[in-house]
C-alpha cells in the first residue's frame, strides 16, 4: 500500500516507527505520524508544522503530558510488555537482538515492530482517500496531516488543535501547497519526496 506514498511520507511513516519504538511504544498512534511529519523538514506536512511552531521536540513533550494526564486518569492495571510476557515463558529477547545484531549488524532486529492503532490506521486510509478525491496519483506528507485530523479525537489532532489547526484550516494550506493546478515540486512525486 505505501508504494503510492512519496518518498517524504514514507520517510515519516518510517520516522512514525522509530519514534514508537523509541519511546517504547508497541503501537503506532496518530502522534507517532504526527512526530514523523514534524521529522521530515522541507515536507508539505513539515513546513506546515514548523510555521505553527510545532517541532519534534515540543510534539514530544505534548506526547509526554498527555500520556502523563491519561495515566492518572487510569486506573486499569498496566499492560504487561510483550518481551516481558516472552520473557515469562522462556524467551530471551534481549538474547535474540544480541545474535541477530552479531548476525546481521547493529540494529537489524526490533522486537516488537509496532502495530498501527486504530486511529493511526484510519489516518493512513483518509489520506490515501483525500489523495484520490484531489485527483492525486501519490500520497504525500500534506494528505497524511488531513487524515490525522480526519482521524477523529485522536492524540495527534490533539497535538495539532493545540496549536490551532483543525481540517477546516489544514485542507486549504495543504492545497494551497500540493498545487489543485499539479505544479509539484520534485520531491512531492512519488519516488522522489513529500
Amino acid at each position: 500500500m505505501f508504494e503510492i506514498f512519496s518518498d517524504l511520507a514514507r520517510q515519516a511513516i518510517m520516522l512514525a516507527q522509530d519514534e514508537a519504538i523509541g519511546r517504547g511504544d508497541d503501537f503506532v498512534g496518530t502522534e507517532h505520524l504526527l512526530l514523523g511529519m514534524a521529522g521530515v523538514p522541507g515536507s508539505v506536512a513539515g513546513t506546515l508544522l514548523s510555521e505553527r511552531g510545532l517541532t519534534v521536540e515540543l510534539a514530544r513533550s505534548r506526547v509526554s503530558e498527555m500520556r502523563a494526564a491519561a495515566a492518572r486518569d487510569d486506573q486499569g492495571p498496566a499492560p504487561i510488555a510483550p518481551a516481558d510476557a516472552l520473557a515469562a515463558i522462556g524467551i530471551d529477547v534481549a538474547a535474540i537482538r544480541q545474535r541477530a545484531d552479531e548476525a546481521f549488524g547493529p540494529g537489524s532486529f526490533v522486537y516488537p515492530r509496532p502495530a498501527y492503532d486504530d486511529a493511526a490506521k484510519a489516518a493512513i486510509e483518509l489520506s490515501v482517500a483525500q489523495a484520490r478525491e484531489l485527483g492525486h496519483d501519490y500520497v504525500g506528507t500534506g494528505h497524511m496531516l488531513i487524515g490525522v485530523l480526519a482521524a477523529g479525537d485522536s492524540a495527534g489532532a490533539q497535538i495539532l488543535g493545540s496549536i490551532g489547526l483543525d481540517g477546516a484550516a489544514v485542507r486549504p494550506l495543504v492545497l494551497a501547497r500540493t498545487g489543485e493546478t499539479r505544479e509539484l515540486s520534485e520531491g512531492e512525486l512519488p519516488g522522489h519526496g513529500g
